[in-house]
């Protein structure tokens, strides 16, 4: 079966928040809940508030992942409530957020919808976890949700490094069903109130969250091809940041073109290694948001 949904009414439930939980009245009863930017420690407490409020709801999501356990009892609410989850066309849905979506009866997405699994290092009740105890908690998850077997170990071999892309032959061959949003508003789009394209912010909230020692929060700034490479590795960024002796302080932003933000920062080492330097963050828009591309280190730290 083909499920309607006015694509218009979902684009524009998108908040142009951060990590930001809403609900909006939809039509025939059906509530909209959105649920976009990156999943925080607290997010699910916000979101079964919110959910409490109605009987009937589609949860519409694009966030680039974050928080593990956030995405994972946002999902447990969403089944235990009997609400449906979907990603709209143009909206990205990873990691943590994917996660999510699997628990939505039905699960709901569209041809362009961008979907896709990430394994990596995680921060589960605040303290950092190997991947395999991660899988382990995730994969008590899918069995919650009623998952095959072959979905079980689909989603819990995704690759450390990128995001394994989740597509209809594929969903089909491993038993992950979902149905597909019938586009009833077809210039829709065209009426979006995108969230604008910001640079200096997404820099700064990828530098706030290595302040932290975050490596979800981090990675969720990142283009999805890029993730858990190299800088953007979430283990790599908890273990050195969390180490530090004086904990990274970011100390300026500006333009240094239209893509481009120079940052300074300084931090100290455990071993004593004092660094202030400078970085040039690349950005590009994508998936209705602004993401990190490169950053390149200017002086050596």
């Amino acid at each position: 079966m083909r499920h309607t949904i006015f694509v218009a009414a979902m684009l524009l439930s998108l908040p142009a928040k951060a990590a930001d939980i809403r609900r909006d009245s939809g039509s025939g009863g059906i509530d909209l809940i959105s649920v976009s930017g990156t999943f925080t420690e607290g997010d699910d407490s916000a979101f079964r508030k919110l959910a409490a409020a109605t009987d009937r709801a589609v949860v519409v999501l694009n966030s680039g992942g974050g928080n593990l356990q956030a995405g994972l009892e946002i999902g447990k609410a969403i089944r235990l409530r009997g609400f449906a989850t979907a990603v709209p066309p143009d909206a990205l849905c990873a990691s943590a957020c994917a996660l999510t979506w699997l628990a939505g009866t039905p699960r709901l997405m569209d041809a362009r919808s961008k979907l896709g699994f990430h394994a990596a290092y995680r921060l589960v009740n605040g303290r950092a976890s190997e991947s395999g105890a991660a899988n382990a908690l995730v994969g008590a998850y899918l069995n919650q949700l009623g998952l095959s077997d072959k979905a079980v170990v689909y989603v819990t071999s995704a690759p450390p490094e990128g995001v394994e892309w989740l597509t209809s032959q594929t969903a089909a061959s491993v038993g992950i069903g979902y149905e597909t949003i019938t586009v009833k508003a077809p210039r829709a789009v065209e009426t979006e109130k995108s969230v604008p394209y910001d640079p200096i912010f997404a820099a700064t909230a990828f530098y706030t969250a290595l302040s932290a020692a975050d490596g979800e929060a981090a990675a969720s700034l990142v283009v999805p091809e890029k993730r858990g490479k190299g800088p953007f590795n979430e283990q790599s960024i908890h273990t050195f940041y969390g180490a530090m002796s004086a904990k990274l302080k970011l100390t300026g932003t500006s333009l240094s073109g239209k893509d481009t933000v120079r940052v300074s920062y300084e931090y100290r080492t455990d071993q004593g290694r004092q660094c202030r330097g400078r970085a040039d963050v690349q950005t590009v828009y994508t998936y209705g948001r602004t993401l990190i591309s490169r950053i390149k280190a200017l002086d050596g730290c």
